[in-house]
C-alpha cells in the first residue's frame, strides 16, 4: 500500500493531497469529504472558528484549504495516510519516532476505550483500534478457548475409579486387586470450539491486512498466523451474532467477555465495509491531551496529593491541613449576594486549577516549586514572537504563583520555577523566551519570580518518560529548575 505524510494543522491543496495519496482528485475529493465527515479533516476558512488553532495557517496559499485536525494513522483504499505532530515542522519523523507517537495513540485508545459505547450510547465504529485491542488481547492472554473434560490413560490427574473398574482388568497381590492401568481426568483446550477457531480466523486476518498495509511495524506488532480458515466460511451477520450472544451468555471471564464484544464489532464493522470504501482510523483530534498528561508524568505533578504526604515537614497553620490537597489549598472567589441592606455569603465556585505542581532539588540542595504549563504549540521566537501562549495563559501563571505564596514562604522554598513548556522535535531542551507583567501583576521578590520562561522540550524524551510511568530527575532537563534566572 502506498504511504502518504501529512502534517498536522499544515494547509493542503486538493491537488497537493491527490498526489501524495496516489488519487485522481475527484477521487481524492470524497476521500477528503469522508475524512470531513469523520472530523478528522478540517476546512480552512476565512473566518476561523473560535478556540481553533491557527498557527499553521500563515503565508498559506489560496487554494491551501484543508487542514489534518489529527494525529495518527487512516487507511482508506490503497493508501495509509500518516498525520505527525505539528512539531516536526524542517521534516517527516523517522521510523522511530513515529513509533512512539503510534504507541502513545494506542495506548491512548486502550481497551477501554475502544470497548466503551460513545456519548450517543452508540457503538464506537472505527475498526482499527478494534483490530489492535484484539491483537493485544491475543498477545497478553493468547487464543479464545473453552475447555472439555477429558479422560487419559496412567496420566497424572485424579484416578476415575467407576472408569477405571469398568475398562481394566485388575491384577491380584496378596487377595487385593491392583490396576496396572488406570484412567485419570484430564482438561484439554477444545480445538474444535466454534469461537475458537472464528477467534484465530479473525486475528489472522487482522494482522495479515495491517502487515500487507506495511504498517505492522510502525504499530509494534508482531505478525500472527494461527488459521487456514476463512473469515467468510463461518457464516453470515445474523448466524455469527447469535454464536456470540449465546458463548457471551455463559462467559465470566472478564478478558473473554472483552473478546468477544470485540469480535461482533469488527464482524459487524466487516459486513458494512463491503457495502462502501472504508476508512480505518487511529489517532486523535486532541493530541495537546497526550502532550499535556506527559508533562504532568514527567514532571512528577503534586496538585492531587495530600500536603500530609508531600515528603517534607508541614508549618506553621499548615499542620492542621494535611489532609488539603495542592489543589484544595487554593482559595475560591467569594461571591456575596445582596440581601436587604447587608450582604449574604454565596456557596463556593470553581477556583484557578493549575496544570501541574512539581518539587525540584537543584544544585547544592537548593528547593524548587515548579509551576508548569504544558502548552501544546510550536512558538517561533525572533525580534517578533508568533504562536506563544496567550494574555489569559500569562495572566494564570502569575495568579497561580500568587495563590501558593503563603505555602512557598512558610515552608522556605529557595524558589519558584514559573514555566511554559512546549514540544519540540529537537534533541536538545532550550529556553525559548520569557515574559513577565510587572505593571500589571505587581513586581515580587524572590523567592518568588517576576517572569514566566518558556522552554521548549525533546518531545521524545517526555514521551518516554510518560509511556514507562515514570519521572524526569536529572540529565538536560534540570536546567529548568537550575535556571539562576529564575526568580529574577
Amino acid at each position: 500500500m502506498r504511504q502518504a505524510y501529512v502534517r498536522e494543522l499544515k494547509p493542503y491543496s486538493l491537488a497537493t493531497l491527490a498526489d501524495e495519496f496516489g488519487m485522481e482528485p475527484g477521487r481524492a475529493s470524497q476521500v477528503i469529504e469522508e475524512l470531513m465527515a469523520r472530523g478528522i479533516v478540517r476546512y480552512r476558512t476565512d473566518k476561523s472558528a473560535k478556540d481553533a488553532d491557527t498557527s499553521d495557517e500563515e503565508g498559506a496559499k489560496n487554494d491551501e484549504r484543508y487542514q489534518f485536525d489529527f494525529v495518527g494513522m487512516v487507511m482508506v483504499a490503497d493508501t495509509v495516510v500518516i498525520a505527525y505532530p505539528k512539531y516536526f515542522r524542517e521534516s517527516v519523523p523517522s521510523r522511530d519516532e513515529l513509533r512512539q507517537v503510534m504507541r502513545l495513540l494506542k495506548r491512548d485508545a486502550g481497551r477501554a476505550s475502544v470497548a466503551a459505547l460513545s456519548d450517543d450510547g452508540e457503538r464506537t465504529d472505527d475498526k482499527l483500534p478494534v483490530m489492535l485491542a484484539l491483537l493485544e488481547l491475543y498477545a497478553e492472554y493468547g487464543v479464545y478457548s473453552n475447555y472439555i473434560e477429558g479422560r487419559e490413560l496412567n496420566g497424572s490427574g485424579t484416578i476415575d475409579w467407576n472408569r477405571t473398574i469398568g475398562n481394566h482388568l485388575p491384577l491380584l497381590s496378596d487377595g487385593r486387586p491392583v490396576y496396572a492401568e488406570y484412567e485419570t481426568r484430564k482438561t484439554l483446550r477444545d480445538e474444535s470450539d466454534f469461537i475458537t477457531r472464528l477467534h484465530r480466523a479473525v486475528l489472522t486476518e487482522c494482522s495479515k491486512q495491517l502487515f500487507d498495509a506495511q504498517v505492522g511495524d510502525l504499530l509494534s506488532l508482531d505478525e500472527v498466523e494461527l488459521s487456514d480458515e476463512e473469515v467468510d466460511d463461518f457464516g453470515d451477520a445474523d448466524t455469527l451474532e447469535w454464536r456470540l450472544e449465546r458463548e457471551c451468555g455463559s462467559q465470566f471471564v472478564d478478558w473473554k467477555i472483552v473478546v468477544l464484544d470485540l469480535l461482533w464489532r469488527y464482524l459487524l464493522n466487516r459486513e458494512s465495509a463491503a457495502e462502501h470504501d472504508e476508512i480505518r482510523a487511529l489517532g486523535t483530534t486532541s493530541f495537546f491531551h497526550l502532550w499535556e498528561m506527559a508533562c504532568k508524568t514527567a514532571f512528577g505533578d503534586q496538585l492531587d496529593s495530600k500536603l500530609g504526604k508531600l515528603g517534607f515537614p508541614l508549618r506553621s497553620e499548615w499542620v492542621e491541613r494535611k489532609r488539603d490537597t495542592l489543589l484544595g489549598i487554593i482559595e475560591s472567589p467569594k461571591w456575596e449576594r445582596r440581601r436587604g441592606g447587608d450582604y449574604a455569603q454565596c456557596d463556593p465556585v470553581a477556583t484557578l486549577i493549575p496544570d501541574t505542581i512539581a518539587f525540584a532539588t537543584g544544585e547544592g540542595g537548593r528547593r524548587a516549586f515548579a509551576i508548569y504549563d504544558a502548552k501544546y504549540y510550536v512558538p517561533t521566537v525572533g525580534r517578533k514572537i508568533e504562536r506563544q501562549p496567550g494574555l489569559e495563559s500569562v495572566t494564570k501563571q502569575f495568579l497561580y504563583q500568587s495563590a501558593y505564596k503563603d505555602f512557598v514562604l512558610d515552608h522556605g522554598f529557595d524558589r519558584v520555577v514559573n514555566a511554559f513548556l512546549v514540544p519540540s522535535a529537537e534533541n536538545e531542551l532550550k529556553e525559548l523566551a520569557r515574559v513577565s507583567f510587572p505593571k500589571v501583576m505587581g513586581e515580587v521578590k524572590p523567592p518568588l519570580s517576576n517572569y514566566i520562561h518558556m522552554w521548549a522540550l525533546p518531545a521524545h524524551e517526555v514521551f518516554d518518560a510518560y509511556l514507562r510511568g515514570e519521572r524526569i530527575d536529572g540529565g538536560s532537563m534540570r536546567a529548568i529548575w537550575e535556571n539562576e534566572n529564575a526568580s529574577a
